[in-house]
């Protein structure tokens, strides 16, 4: 999108639109409502119309990323209810967005605090435990709980040190989003 040439058309999207794309060139950074309306050359009031502060802005990305990450959940659960494929989807997701990855899961971002965010936050959190069930099946109410809450750490916390950098070459050779997975899964399963 040229951002400069933007004029009055949907100015809530085209202000997603240009933050996300300064989080993936700046993953650390969270662009002002200010700089996003210079940018769009608009007025600096403008976007308040959409987001009355940079935390809604916040939210309204973080809203976005998790329905991309179910969206991608779900495309790895269509044809399987293999949970290492539904871990190589999260893995992947958080390598290509780091930025968004991030800032779903920031401190200005709190599921408690917007309806929204609370459901399709829970969206991709019950795709896990929908797998997990079918895994399973046999299992307890209070062990499907606790299995995908402990999956949903393991496979988040890889995805994490993966995304940031943080998993070297000496502590595994094969650091792809499919080898984590295999690891994440045979983790959860209790297999080796």
């Amino acid at each position: 999108m040229n951002y400069a040439a933007y004029h009055h058309g949907d100015l809530r999207s085209a202000l997603l639109d240009a933050a996300e794309d300064d989080l993936s060139r700046a993953p650390d950074a969270v662009p002002s409502i200010r700089a996003l309306a210079a940018r769009l050359g608009v007025s600096a009031t403008a976007p308040h119309a959409h987001f009355r502060t940079k935390s809604d802005l916040m939210t309204a990305l973080a809203v976005r990323g998790f329905q991309r990450l179910a969206l991608k959940l779900e495309e790895a659960r269509h044809d399987t209810t293999d949970l290492t494929a539904l871990a190589e989807a999260y893995m992947a997701f958080a390598a290509e967005n780091l930025g968004l990855y991030r800032l779903m899961f920031a401190t200005g971002t709190r599921v408690e605090d917007d309806e929204r965010l609370r459901q399709v936050s829970r969206a991709a959190y019950d795709m896990l435990r929908d797998t997990l069930k079918e895994v399973f099946p046999a299992a307890a109410d209070i062990e499907h709980r606790e299995r995908t809450l402990a999956a949903w750490g393991v496979v988040h916390g890889l995805a994490s040190l993966a995304a940031e950098g943080r998993i070297s070459a000496d502590t595994l050779d094969d650091r792809s989003p499919r080898n984590l997975a295999r690891l994440a899964a045979a983790l959860v399963e209790g297999r080796p």
